[in-house]
């Protein structure tokens, strides 16, 4: 889609997105990484590229909130959420240095922990297909983000506290978006787990099963 009317706003505040993720044997290798995000678009003017695609890094010169539902291999799992302090509602082009490039808060699986990785060995094995649910509650006034990664009887489950600063964004509605590149040096992904340089084994991944509910209906 290029252009601001082709793309779909989701809401996430009160609300809960869940969805299968099955990344294969083998799964993605160190080097790789496949992205599953949220974005504050579309901005204002067209990019590099000539679409209206923007993120917290500005990647093509475009700038917007950003939140990462998934950076991810088969020994890394990265969950970020990327606020603009001068976030207006879409469309609108955020200043650089008003967004967080790095990222924060995070939540982290695997990379040298055993909850998840490939193989039997670990909580959430990656080279099996696994349920991904990340929920958006408001808790005494604070808007949490709660992921949960979930295979047969095994379930992990990660809380950021506080992402107030996401809130304009989440309530607002972003776009989905999804991505893949590789580098030989993923260290703020999966330095834990890998070594540079990495070599990506370019494998495919299947996301099925979206769904978009409210917290209040799972009640």
């Amino acid at each position: 889609a290029n252009g601001p009317p082709n793309y779909t706003m989701i809401p996430l505040v009160g609300n809960g997105l869940s969805l299968t993720v099955d990344m294969g044997n083998p799964a993605p290798s160190c080097g790789c990484n496949v992205a599953f995000f949220l974005l504050s678009m579309p901005a204002t003017h067209t990019n590099t590229w000539g679409g209206y695609y923007c993120d917290a890094n500005c990647i093509g010169g475009n700038c917007c909130a950003e939140f990462d539902l998934m950076e991810m291999n088969g020994r890394a799992f990265l969950v970020t959420s990327h606020p603009c302090s001068d976030y207006q509602k879409p469309p609108f082009d955020s200043a650089s240095w008003a967004c967080d490039h790095i990222g924060s808060p995070q939540s982290f699986f695997g990379n040298g922990k055993m909850d998840f990785g490939p193989g039997p060995g670990y909580a959430i094995d990656s080279q099996k297909p696994f349920r991904f649910k990340i929920d958006f509650p408001t808790v005494d006034g604070v808007l949490k983000a709660i992921t949960t990664l979930t295979q047969g009887a095994n379930q992990v489950r990660a809380t950021m506290e506080n992402i107030e600063n996401m809130r304009g964004p989440l309530t607002d509605g972003m776009v989905l978006d999804l991505d893949s590149w590789f580098s030989e040096d993923l260290a703020w992904l999966d330095g834990g787990a890998c070594t540079a340089p990495e070599q990506c084994n370019r494998r495919p991944v299947k996301f099925t099963d979206i769904v978009l509910q409210s917290l209040e209906s799972e009640r």
